[in-house]
């Protein structure tokens, strides 16, 4: 029969991996972005066009990862994780 702890555990096992692939997921999106962003880029033949692309890539980048990879997530699944084994 499972303790309490052991629920406690198998959560924060779970949040751990959960956090850790919607951070995967975030990323792999950023990335077929910045695949349309270079396409667009070497599409391009002039220069204020290929700098503001360059800008809308990097604007992706600032805003889009950092706002969706959610840090808070993977923090939350690692003390859960140091609490559990402290519990053990």
């Amino acid at each position: 029969m499972k303790t309490e702890h052991d629920y406690i555990a198998d959560l924060a096992i779970r949040n751990g991996a959960e956090a850790l692939q919607n951070a995967r997921s975030v990323l792999e999106r950023a990335l077929k972005e910045l695949d349309y962003y270079t396409e667009r880029y070497d599409s391009q033949e002039d220069f204020d066009d290929k700098g503001e692309t360059l800008n809308a890539a990097l604007h992706h980048l600032t805003t889009f990862v950092p706002s969706n990879v959610r840090l808070d997530l993977l923090a939350n699944a690692q003390a859960r994780l140091a609490y559990a084994k402290r519990q053990s």
